[in-house]
């Protein structure tokens, strides 16, 4: 069925989809909007004409109303593809509001560990070390294998979770602790037991179009514009700083409501595509070719790492903020890195069959770390520290890691690290100092529950491979004492410092307690994977994109999955 508005015509068109007592045989095999609903949940795969893969992206949520421009005629799908078209004329304003809305259900938990399926033998361990702790754990599958042109990739991966709360306001203070206590790199996986629901209403601002549907409303163009068309959004949150902004879309919008019964906004489109208004977000435009090459890869792997893994109570893949990667549409796009994209298009990198997990950090400082001395995660083994020259450029004594009694030495080294060989990035921040006042840990201690008074000591417990801190004492005036765990933890205790690896001085009052603390580091970020500093002077000396990515991640294997 096909209904078409002409411009300057009104239409009062509503949508009312009744279940019949007694639906026929024909009736019985129809979709459901409950059907459609577990379509739209479930981590599978479909495909552009060109054969890329479809993801869905999260771009607003927690809203009751959402206006759209589209630059060409549009197709509202009440069903989806295969139900009622209701054609609209491009160029006018739309907006969709939500009625009833109803809250999901959910159980939430906080995922202390996550490994391959592989690694299963280790699960009861990892669960008899957090019932140790006082919690009762509990482990999920998650991913799945997805195939491709004949060629499978495993995302297959199991969570141990804690806490099974229905509160996610509970869920996430539970997660701040462990975070401060154990360093856990902490996220909520949440079990969604009933969907969401509402009445969705499409309304034109200046024509008289309404269109109701329960639950999910899918808007695509004609066939034809698929390519072309574009959707202006107003009121769009910005990715790093308050407020809101406009900004366009291309591929399809599908509207549904989000975890607590309002609006929630999808963009469905081309891996590809995607990446194009990704990759300029995560480095500069102006890197050299093999840098924003590196980048799209990692880029890409992050998006196939995440499904099926990660959202899965949500009605979208992975989300356009900072907690998956940052997309801003179609405006965010740069003609330097659309052909990076371009000219790796499809490629991944994998390790034993799996999607490698593509972390990286603006500038490792000279040496990357171990994965597990930053999170309290299972090591993988593509994620080794190691010194970021080559072997030839780095003195002896650091070529195997840098121990505790030689940071000092390191941080005054002048060996020519990639990241200082950039033309461009964090270098300056390749070496860095800075004074923070005592009552800055103090403040942070109070707030996580280890606090104290005063300190009077700050003694480091133990360093990673690359000399960054992961265990760090400090003690109180009465001599109480709390232990930091963990290299993030480490940077937060001290408001945010640029890098876990440094040393330290301390400046005291009368009384022999600390008043500041002065740091003599390297490095900006968390150094695990892939140094983008680093890259881009590894870019800059020749290197291609391929040597770069198996320099930052040991062992791994890039296949070409499109």
């Amino acid at each position: 069925m096909r209904h078409r508005v002409s411009k300057g015509i009104g239409l009062l068109i509503a949508l009312l989809i009744v279940s019949a007592a007694r639906p026929s045989p024909a009736q019985q095999r129809e979709l459901t909007t409950s059907d459609r609903l577990a379509i739209l949940y479930a981590p599978q795969l479909d495909f552009t004409e060109n054969g890329d893969p479809f993801v869905r992206v999260g771009l607003m949520e927690g809203r009751q109303s959402i206006e759209f421009t589209p630059s060409r005629p549009i197709r509202v799908m009440p069903r989806g593809d295969e139900g009622a078209e209701i054609v609209l004329p491009a160029d006018r304003t739309y907006r969709v509001d939500i009625r009833n809305g109803e809250a999901g259900g959910y159980r939430h938990w906080v995922v202390v560990e996550e490994l391959p399926v592989k690694q299963r033998r280790t699960v009861d361990g990892i669960e008899s070390r957090w019932t140790e702790r006082g919690f009762k754990p509990n482990t999920f599958q998650v991913g799945g294998l997805f195939g491709i042109k004949g060629q499978v990739f495993d995302s297959r991966a199991i969570l141990v979770g804690v806490g099974g709360t229905e509160s996610r306001r509970k869920a996430q203070k539970l997660r701040s602790r462990l975070e401060r206590r154990y360093g856990i790199d902490g996220r909520v996986h949440s079990e969604l037991t009933r969907y969401p629901g509402g009445e969705l209403v499409l309304t034109g601002v200046d024509t008289d179009v309404e269109i109701r549907h329960r639950d999910v409303l899918w808007i695509s163009a004609t066939r034809g514009d698929q390519r072309d068309i574009e959707y202006t959004v107003p009121e769009v949150e910005s990715s790093y700083d308050k407020g809101r902004e406009t900004r366009t879309y291309g591929g399809r919008l599908i509207f549904s409501p989000d975890r607590d019964g309002e609006l929630a906004l999808i963009n469905k489109l081309g891996v590809e595509r995607l990446l194009k208004g990704v990759v300029p977000s995560e480095i500069y435009t102006s890197a050299p070719k093999a840098a924003l090459r590196a980048q799209a890869v990692a880029a890409r792997n992050t998006i196939f790492g995440a499904i099926g893994v990660r959202n899965l109570a949500d009605p979208f893949m992975v989300r356009s903020d900072v907690y998956d990667q940052v997309y801003k549409g179609l405006d965010a796009e740069d003609p330097r890195t659309s052909k990076a994209v371009e000219s790796t298009r499809g490629e991944v990198m994998f390790y034993d069959q799996r999607i490698v997990e593509a972390v990286y950090s603006a500038n490792a400082g000279g040496f990357t770390e171990n994965n597990e001395e930053v999170w309290n995660a299972e090591p993988r083994p593509y994620l080794r520290g190691g010194p970021d020259a080559p072997k030839k450029r780095v003195p002896q004594a650091f070529r195997d890691g840098v121990d505790a009694s030689e940071v000092e030495d390191f941080l005054e080294s002048d060996f020519r690290a990639w990241s200082t060989r950039s033309p461009l990035g964090s270098t300056e921040l390749y070496r860095w100092s800075e004074r923070v006042s005592a009552q800055v840990p103090i403040k942070w201690l109070d707030k996580h529950g280890g606090g104290l008074d005063s300190i009077t000591d700050a003694e480091v417990l133990e360093r990673g491979v690359s000399g960054r801190i992961v265990r760090l004492e400090l003690t109180g005036r009465d001599g109480a004492s709390t232990v930091v765990e963990r290299e993030l933890n480490v940077r937060r205790l001290f408001g945010g410092l640029k890098s876990g690896l440094f040393v330290m001085d301390v400046t005291r009052r009368d009384d022999g307690s600390i008043e500041s603390f002065h740091f003599e580091g390297a490095g900006y970020g968390h150094g695990v994977g892939m140094c983008q500093t680093g890259a881009m002077g590894m870019a800059a000396s020749g290197k291609g994109h391929r040597a770069i990515l198996k320099h930052y991640y040991d062992g791994i294997d890039i296949q070409t999955l499109y």
